[in-house]
């Protein structure tokens, strides 16, 4: 692992113990190892630092859930493969579970900044979208309120398993991914053809 990420990696984890609030760029430094003055080398200051962590998590997320789905997968296969790659994300990755609510949080200009950006990493996503409702799998909504349905459950089920206030386990991840399913699909039972 290079410097840069480093400090990124550095800067997630005080992100998801302390907060926004709770961290400066020396924490950040003391924690990644290195000096005050290298973190300055990478980012403009701590905003530059928390806009990059924010794009790399973005970045992660996009290529390994859905980049690493099979686009020629049928949609319930497809949609179950990522709803399992969330979950491995989240159990190699808890810090991003941790600190979504710091990133939901931020200024309103800033997240429509950053939303824009990410449509272009997420682009898998969004097409499995628009295959969905093009087949009439998928309910006729906007992309917004499909992804809000279908994948927001997942982040906060993540962070109540984390703090030990629900257990998943195989057979229950399998009912979250079916549940999640019927939230989106027109005909939830029918679409389920290989027996999930």
């Amino acid at each position: 692992m290079n410097k840069c990420e480093t400090i990124l990696d550095s800067t997630l984890n005080l992100l998801a113990s302390r907060g926004f609030h709770g961290f400066s760029i020396r924490d950040v430094a003391k924690d990644a190892g290195v000096a005050t003055g290298t973190v300055y080398l990478y980012f403009e200051d701590r905003d530059d630092l928390i806009k990059k962590l924010h794009d790399q998590i973005i970045d992660t997320v996009g290529r390994e859930v859905f980049v690493a789905t099979g686009r020629e997968l049928p949609l319930y296969q497809q949609f179950h493969q990522m709803c399992r790659n969330f979950w491995t994300l989240f159990k190699k990755q808890p810090a991003i579970i941790l600190s979504k609510g710091q990133f939901d949080h931020l200024p309103p200009d800033m997240l429509r900044s950053r939303h824009e950006e990410a449509r272009v990493v997420l682009e898998p996503l969004f097409t499995f979208f628009v295959r969905g409702r093009n087949e009439r799998a998928l309910k006729d909504l906007p992309d917004e309120i499909l992804f809000s349905l279908a994948f927001e459950p997942y982040f906060e089920i993540a962070r109540k398993s984390l703090h030990g206030f629900v257990t998943v386990d195989d057979e229950m991840l399998e009912r979250i991914i079916r549940a999640s399913w019927d939230s989106i699909a027109v005909h939830p039972t029918r679409q389920t053809a290989d027996g999930r």
